[in-house]
């Protein structure tokens, strides 16, 4: 039970169809972010993690940039699709590439100006 002074645990969801991949990530981030996020799903097919994306409602998903069965130009239209705030973190154990964020938020008018005005300030 959390205190009402704390913020919730962000939900984090690893999609991934290597086993050793996602509990290599969850382990390394339980350990890193303690009780300030709870890992809320694994799963393994692209079915299962667009369902749980609608069903879960994850704050951070982080998926496995080399696996072929998560069909990323889907995964990734089905998250700008989305309403709620949500991070998606694209990871490869394969490659020395620097790791993707997207990133989906609401804001207000005045605050898209603002970050039109400067989007790197």
């Amino acid at each position: 039970m959390s205190r009402p002074n704390q913020p919730r645990p962000q939900r984090v969801l690893i999609a991934s169809a290597n086993p050793l991949f996602r509990e290599g990530l969850r382990k390394v981030y339980a350990a890193r972010w303690g009780g300030r996020a709870v890992v809320i799903g694994m799963p393994s097919t692209m079915e299962e993690t667009l369902t749980s994306l609608e069903t879960l409602s994850p704050d951070l998903v982080i998926v496995d940039h080399d696996d072929t069965t998560i069909n990323r130009d889907e995964f990734l239209d089905r998250f700008m699709e989305g309403e709620s705030p949500m991070q998606v973190v694209l990871v490869s154990l394969g490659s020395t590439e620097p790791v993707v964020l997207y990133q989906r938020k609401r804001l207000t008018a005045a605050q898209a100006e603002s970050w039109l005005t400067n989007p790197w300030g």
